[in-house]
């Protein structure tokens, strides 16, 4: 996958804070995975700069944006840390329009920093799916028995994607940079910062191929998936009950039943909490544990292209060895059912 500059950009000032747009044209890597779970969503890839590792003291001063449904990337950047909050707020309410954003390690840095930085300010949250490729490598892959790290760097050489970096500064010497740069206004010094982002951004981008390396099924078995404005979370299975959790994203609401339809599923779901609960029951015998498609009110022909499925069951769980795309595709489904239907 290649990405190709194209000859228009914009700069918008706020204040002091600069906005950067620029268009980008090429081929996005796509795959039956991908569109599996993620068709039709608006999906950004989302790289930050930050002066330090720790929220509580450090500041935000720049967010990269690219929207992959207009190819365009977004840069809000600071141009000193008194600039921090207008930059920040400007960047989440972006990055909030999105279903979903691509990072590298963005679910233990990007957004929590995110979040914890717009908590100081009293200025909400920001809570799109976050498909963290770094995770989905670290945990589901083989690739790390490869590499001598999992650095975004690295793991983009291993995949053949290094000669596409046009800068060759670090996330610490970003920061060092940006220290000189609030002293002086050199642009050049502001042109690197912005530069040493906007690759991070693209080359993410172009990282999202590696998916076709991975268990990318039991990945999102492990990690979670959105569907309907909600982000599933967490999914177990013990005894006869399958039970799955997660978040609220957009307009959250409350719910209570104790059935759908003819289903006995347990489903609730809170506006004071923005989270959902839902238990569905499932049939255990001979070390198989299964699902009945037509209790649930979900279409056999689904199902049917799965060499689990038989007469309307699909199974989910065989002698302990998950199948985790039918186990995601029967949650999502009926999901979509139950919100379709509500």
């Amino acid at each position: 996958m290649h990405f190709f500059f194209i000859l228009t950009h914009a700069l918008v000032i706020i204040g002091i804070m600069k906005h950067l747009t620029m268009k980008y044209e090429g081929p996005l890597y796509t795959s039956s995975l991908l569109d599996f779970y993620f068709s039709g969503m608006r999906i950004g890839v989302l790289d930050i700069e930050t002066t330090g590792l720790n929220p509580a003291r450090n500041k935000f001063i720049l967010g990269g944006l690219l929207d992959l449904q207009t190819m365009t990337m977004h840069q809000y950047f600071a141009e000193n840390r008194g600039e921090e909050r207008q930059v920040l707020e400007d960047f989440a309410e972006k990055v909030s329009g999105l279903d979903m954003v691509i990072t590298y390690n963005g679910r233990h840095f990007d957004m929590p920093f995110i979040n914890r930085r717009l908590q100081r300010f009293s200025a909400g949250s920001c809570t799109p799916y976050d498909l963290d490729l770094y995770l989905v490598v670290n945990g589901h892959s083989p690739i790390k028995k490869f590499v001598p790290n999992l650095k975004q760097k690295t793991v983009e050489s291993y995949m053949g994607l290094w000669s596409n970096r046009a800068d060759e500064i670090s996330g610490a010497e970003s920061v060092e940079l940006y220290d000189r740069y609030e002293k002086t206004g050199d642009p050049e010094l502001c042109r690197k910062i912005l530069l040493h982002n906007s690759d991070d951004v693209l080359q993410l981008a172009r990282l999202l191929k590696v998916v076709s390396k991975t268990d990318f099924h039991k990945a999102m078995f492990h990690l979670g998936f959105p569907v309907c404005g909600l982000n599933v979370e967490k999914i177990g299975i013990s005894g006869s009950i399958m039970t799955v959790s997660g978040s609220q994203r957009a307009e959250p609401f409350d719910y209570t039943g104790f059935s759908f339809g003819d289903y006995p599923a347990e489903i609730r779901f809170s506006r004071r909490d923005s989270d959902f609960h839902i238990k569905f029951p499932v049939i255990r015998d001979s070390g198989l544990v299964i699902a009945d498609l037509d209790a649930a009110g979900l279409p056999r022909e689904d199902f049917a292209i799965y060499p689990s499925y038989s007469s309307g069951f699909i199974v989910l769980e065989d002698h302990d060895r998950k199948n985790h795309m039918e186990i995601n595709q029967f949650i999502r489904d009926f999901i979509k059912s139950f919100i379709r239907n509500l």
